[in-house]
């Protein structure tokens, strides 16, 4: 929206050299990026133009041109931040977005703050992998730890190893996939999840390893004293501080029944029926739920990572979009008409 582009040129007017404007769509300024003239202090050859949906900047000295996002990278990288949560608001940062570059402007350095204190052997660790392997590739692109994460060219043979039984052998030969372990607070593997990066028609495939255990994601890592952010899948809870994930819909809610603050996060799916439905028996069982803002256009918690959004601006979010009870009930009736 041309609106947030134009509030965050006039706040960084007060940084910028022989600030004007021309008209409502062009801006001047002497240029930060070079020094403009050295001759010719008076000369201001920087200038803040719209281009479509957005502003870019061009410097008529050196020759720079990019869109305000690249600007403010390099020359405000506190008032950036802003600007992308606001752009994020808006849902113009999503990947049709026009704000999206082809630029390392969103490669930013996002490592969770945790990492699993289990050790278990379960194929091929991520990081010993060449960065040229397509599971690594993936989890790079997908900016994901690649420390908890495992790949096997075999997940049948890993199955089987596993449960030491025969239950699995239906499962497709070589058949390559991200191995995501599950463990209970002891360190023991009850669950393990295959994402397929090869030929596989089906996406993941979940294995039990015990029949006891509750299908959630990151116990190992729970600290239930403090707030506990449950998400859909396992990669979006290793965004968050203290996240853990239930894996399917038939997870059971139990085990967080006597924890004091809980925020349920479900993937931005409106008009997805399994979706509502889950969020419907979350809050009639009286949990907190989180909501998303109908201008946010990223379908879960790793899309809006990759928008730039940073860990503690998605939390901040969350902070403000939930709710619980009769209030919450409202909300979903609204927000299921998105």
């Amino acid at each position: 929206m041309l609106h947030i582009d134009k509030i965050f040129i006039s706040r960084l007017s007060t940084q910028l050299e022989r600030f004007s404007q021309k008209n409502d769509t062009l801006f001047n300024c002497r240029c930060p990026l070079c020094g403009d003239s050295q001759k010719k202090k008076y000369k201001a050859r920087g200038f803040f133009y719209q281009k479509g949906s957005q502003f870019n900047y061009m410097c008529h000295n050196c020759g720079a041109s990019m869109t305000l996002h690249s600007f403010l990278e390099q020359v405000s990288p506190n008032l950036l931040k802003e600007y992308k949560v606001e752009k994020w608001k808006a849902g113009q940062t999503g990947r049709k977005s026009p704000v999206r570059e082809k630029t390392d402007a969103y490669n930013f350095d996002f490592k969770p703050k945790f990492k699993s204190k289990c050790e278990f052997n379960l194929g091929t660790k991520i990081t010993d992998l060449p960065d040229d392997h397509p599971a690594k590739k993936y989890i790079s692109e997908r900016k994901l730890p690649q420390e908890l994460l495992f790949y096997t060219d075999d997940f049948r043979s890993v199955a089987m190893s596993l449960t030491k039984t025969q239950k699995y052998s239906n499962l497709m030969k070589n058949d390559k996939r991200i191995v995501i372990p599950f463990f209970d607070t002891k360190c023991n593997v009850i669950y393990l999840q295959g994402r397929s990066i090869g030929q596989s028609e089906i996406k993941y495939i979940t294995i039990k390893l015990d029949d006891t255990a509750p299908k959630i994601f990151g116990l190992e890592r729970l600290d239930t004293s403090k707030k506990v952010c449950v998400t859909e899948g396992p990669f979006d809870s290793l965004f968050l501080d203290n996240s853990v994930a239930m894996a399917g819909a038939d997870a059971d809610t139990t085990h967080f029944k006597t924890m004091e603050n809980v925020v349920f996060i479900f993937d931005n799916e409106p008009r997805n029926k399994q979706i509502v439905d889950r969020m419907e028996k979350i809050i009639s069982e009286k949990f907190n739920i989180f909501f998303w803002p109908k201008n946010i256009s990223a379908k879960d918690i790793n899309d809006a990572i990759l928008d730039g959004i940073d860990e503690t601006e998605i939390m901040n979010i969350i902070s403000k979009n939930t709710a619980s009870g009769l209030k919450a009930k409202m909300i979903l009736s609204d927000w299921r008409k998105c």
